[in-house]
């Protein structure tokens, strides 16, 4: 017999910013002051940014929090670090970001990262915004949005070893005694 499907995705709202940041620090860690200027962005009607959350249904408790942007070349060359990285990528006028998606643990493998992934591409589409790029965390020992990035459509453009520390992006990780250590992979797709 089938578990139930027992989460929504709906749009981030003010009283989500206190799970959603709690959930963030412990699945990614990260700087506290980054966590609120995404939240603050997605709340904001006027920002490009968007905000999600997974909310089990029917008691509506936060198990899972992604986020989006958009932005031109300049903007996206700054956030996946391509300047300290050396790397060469062409990008659109206006590309999406596939900035982050945490999934509380024992919530993991029960179709919310492909739900944010789905809800995201369907963003971009209907902003008309031609690529989206992201960045997939090599979580040691546990499921990493690599699988999920491939899944829809992404190509792995780069594998970074020490990403987070040659970037500057991740002052603090989950994983890794002081400065984080972990590998990433760089992704990007057309938006159809």
């Amino acid at each position: 017999m089938s578990q139930a499907v027992s989460f929504t995705l709906r749009p981030l709202k003010a009283p989500d910013a206190a799970p959603a940041r709690r959930l963030w620090s412990e699945r990614f860690g990260g700087d506290p002051s980054t966590q609120t200027k995404w939240i603050e962005a997605a709340l904001n009607p006027g920002h490009t940014a968007a905000g999600f959350v997974a909310v089990t249904f029917p008691d509506g408790e936060v198990v899972g929090v992604s986020f989006l942007d958009v932005g031109g070349p300049a903007y996206i060359r700054e956030y996946l670090g391509l300047g300290e990285l050396d790397l060469q990528v062409p990008f659109a006028d206006r590309n999406g970001v596939f900035h982050l998606s945490c999934v509380r643990a024992d919530w993991e493998g029960r179709g919310i990262g492909s739900a944010f992934y789905e809800r995201r591409l369907a963003v971009l589409a209907d902003r008309n915004v031609p690529r989206a790029v992201g960045i997939a965390w090599h979580r040691p020992a546990d499921v990493d949005s690599r699988a999920l990035f491939e899944k829809h459509g992404f190509t792995r453009l780069a594998t970074v070893e020490r990403y987070y520390s040659r970037t500057g992006t991740r002052p603090n990780c989950p994983r890794c005694t002081g400065t984080c250590l972990c590998t990433a992979s760089l992704y990007d797709r057309a938006i159809a």
